[in-house]
């Protein structure tokens, strides 16, 4: 079980606890989280190595029909997040969101209208990177399942390409990194 399985209630009584009490999930969630990692990558694979973009598009229908748009999001995300800290690892630096924002506009690789969704999910995947996960309840609550959905590949692929491009690899390189990521326990 990971840490992050495990919630702990403040303030709740229990017997042998004075403060706590920490409820630890049943198995299936770490098998869902497996299944969004499975779902993750072969998607990202599909896309950027297959270029076979329709059925990238078709698994994370597949996976969201089976596992919810939340759980979706927030495993696109976290593929972002290992992404962003090879990033950081590598050169130190942070990137100015809202200048890169609009040189994305300005290159015509986000859509004017989709720049304050692409901002809330690159946002998510750093704060993510950094160590702290929002969840993505949120985000597909306020933006509406497809938009967080479309949102949150759109930063994906984003971040992949900014990655590959600041560190002078391919894409398929970052792409490999991310899938061996997600294959490890």
């Amino acid at each position: 079980m990971r840490a992050r399985d495990a919630v702990v209630r403040p303030g709740a009584r229990a017997r042998g606890s004075a403060d706590a009490v920490i409820e630890v999930p049943w198995p299936g969630s770490r098998l869902r989280d497996m299944e969004v990692e499975t779902a993750v990558r072969e998607a990202l694979e599909v896309q950027v190595l297959e270029h076979e973009p329709g059925q990238a598009a078709l698994t994370l229908r597949d996976a969201v029909a089976r596992l919810g748009p939340e759980a979706v999001a927030g495993g696109l995300l976290d593929a972002g997040a290992v992404a962003l800290r090879q990033l950081v690892a590598a050169t130190d630096e942070a990137i100015d969101l809202d200048e890169l924002l609009e040189r994305m506009a300005v290159d015509g690789a986000v859509a004017p209208d989709s720049v304050d969704v692409l901002a809330r999910m690159m946002t998510t995947a750093a704060a993510t990177a950094g160590g702290i996960r929002p969840p993505a309840d949120p985000l597909v609550a306020d933006l509406g399942p497809e938009r967080a959905l479309f949102g949150a590949w759109l930063a994906l692929l984003s971040i992949v390409r900014i990655v590959a491009i600041s560190l002078e690899r391919t894409e398929a390189d970052v792409t490999e990194e991310i899938v061996s990521a997600l294959d490890a326990p």
